[in-house]
């Protein structure tokens, strides 16, 4: 009887150890490739309430370049990108008026202790109160999953993981330099 314990213990040690292998390769951070502009798919349009404030609505924010972040209190890893973003936003041209960031916590906790947790990290940039479903509108799998957003509306770059800033502001750039119709 102890043998067959023993072989379950082991077996159950494996399938342990093979799941974490294949997580950390299947979620490992990836480059982040830009999505050809014949692809793009246009970003699911939201309204969910700010941290602090009005209802933050991302069609308003159409002819600005928007970064939406989805993260969680309890990801690693998102309080690694958050310092990023919040950087960017506070470094961003004065008065310019081309770029969003927008964070989207996915947190089950209620809003005042999201956003206790935003003000103990003192993060600037605007924050919404949201669910999975909308992570789930977006294909998100994982945390923290960023979305660079063109000035169309369009999904410019997909990614899951910390990207620096050299990265991002690498991202943006690029998007700055693409074509659009004068409008």
């Amino acid at each position: 009887m102890n043998q067959n314990i023993e072989k379950i213990i082991a077996l159950g040690f494996v399938v342990v150890l093979i799941s974490a292998a294949w997580a950390t390769t299947a979620f490992r951070d990836g480059p982040s490739e830009p999505i050809d502009d014949q692809t793009r798919r246009e970003a699911p349009d939201f309204t969910r309430p700010l941290l602090s404030g009005p209802d933050f609505v991302l069609s308003e924010h159409r002819g600005k370049t928007v970064i939406v972040d989805f993260w969680a209190t309890w990801c690693g890893p998102c309080e690694v990108q958050m310092p990023v973003l919040d950087a960017i936003w506070r470094h961003r041209d004065q008065g310019a008026d081309d770029l969003m960031i927008i964070g989207v916590s996915v947190d089950t906790d209620p809003r005042a202790k999201i956003a206790a947790w935003v003000a103990e990290r003192g993060l600037e940039y605007p924050i919404v109160f949201a669910d999975h479903d909308l992570a789930t509108r977006y294909g998100v799998i994982g945390y923290p999953t960023l979305f660079v957003i063109d000035p169309d509306g369009g999904i410019h770059t997909q990614h899951v993981g910390v990207l620096s800033r050299p990265e991002l502001e690498q991202i943006l750039d690029e998007i700055r330099k693409e074509d659009r119709p004068l409008g």
